[in-house]
């Protein structure tokens, strides 16, 4: 058995005049599938960019805002998430500290990643 962390400390810091965050890859490119886990502390954010490929970005704690093309700020915290199809344009952030579970990949549907079904009409 090995112990892994995941903690923010190992992670690789993402940052330039518009980013800042820390992330650690999970998966990456298994069948198209990308997974990685992001540090997100007060007043960091992921800038307003077009999504590669489908996206779910999962809140496992904390709190902060996602928006979509209309750029209005949506609050997520622990157990929300927000899914984003390829060429969306979206953006993130928090105030305060939150993690995310990000998951990427080509035709992610509610078939092969079943918690899509769970959707959320009232923020």
């Amino acid at each position: 058995m090995k112990i892994i962390s995941f903690e923010k400390e190992f992670g690789a810091s993402m940052r330039s005049d518009t980013t800042k965050f820390t992330a650690h890859r999970i998966l990456m490119d298994a069948d198209g599938i990308r997974m990685g886990y992001m540090y997100l502390e007060a007043n960091d954010k992921i800038p307003f960019h077009e999504a590669l490929a489908d996206q779910l970005f999962m809140v496992v704690s904390g709190e902060g805002w996602v928006c979509g093309e209309d750029e209005n700020k949506i609050i997520l915290s622990s157990g929300k998430a927000a899914f984003w199809k390829m060429g969306e344009f979206h953006g993130a952030g928090t105030d305060s500290r939150m993690t995310v579970l990000v998951l990427e990949g080509k035709d992610l549907n509610s078939r092969n990643m079943p918690v899509l079904k769970n959707v959320v009409t009232r923020y």
